[in-house]
């Protein structure tokens, strides 16, 4: 794959970063070069991460995800003038995801089964030379973090009957990425403006709890 604009030249040192949204800064300041990070519970979730990145000139690319409707990845704040898709990548799903690490800045990937531990390796030491960032909508050996969606609550219904408006998550960081103790914070995922913000303090009325 050819070099695209914006990535890095040299290898860059895990210290460095690219920025997250404000709302999920307190769970994971900064996306650092050559990080893994692990995603369960939320297609939206992973989204959101790649947000940032792609606000601040990044380019991303995204593997294996053709139901994560750019429409909802627009709202949540991504440039898609910056994200690369691979929708369907077949059995090539690791060498299209070596070659997206070696050309962009971050690259998320859903595993069409759970990666064997040779597979996870060389990933992982790709990301490290070439200063790329990985995250992964689902299970990974040995990342550094893991953002998980504890519980849900949508917005807008009242006794079964209205209109779905936003979600409010709680999302949990755990890992040593995560500054060694689990963080928890509540976000809009999606706002009733399909944006990503903190909801700390919000009022939730006419709400409905989903599993």
């Amino acid at each position: 794959m050819a070099s695209v604009a914006g990535k890095p030249s040299d290898v860059a040192s895990e210290s460095t970063g690219l920025p997250v949204l404000p709302a999920l800064q307190g769970l994971l300041p900064m996306l650092r070069r050559g990080q893994v990070v692990e995603v369960d519970g939320s297609g939206a979730l992973s989204l959101a991460l790649l947000a940032g990145a792609s606000q601040s000139g990044s380019w991303c690319g995204v593997v294996g995800m053709p139901e994560g409707g750019m429409l909802a990845a627009s709202e949540m704040g991504c440039d898609l003038d910056r994200l690369l898709l691979v929708d369907h990548p077949g059995d090539r799903w690791v060498d299209v995801t070596a070659a997206l690490l070696e050309a962009v800045d971050v690259v998320l990937l859903r595993p069409p089964v759970r990666p064997q531990t040779g597979v996870v390796r060389r990933l992982v030491a790709l990301a490290r030379k070439s200063g790329s960032m990985l995250i992964a909508a689902g299970a990974w050996e040995g990342s550094s973090v893991r953002l998980r969606v504890e519980s849900s609550l949508w917005t807008g219904l009242e006794h079964g009957h209205g209109h779905l408006r936003g979600r409010r998550v709680k999302i949990v960081a755990e890992g040593r990425g995560a500054g060694g103790r689990p963080r928890s914070a509540w976000v809009w995922l999606p706002g009733p403006d399909g944006s990503v913000s903190p909801a700390e303090l919000a009022v939730v009325h006419d709400s409905a709890e989903v599993a």
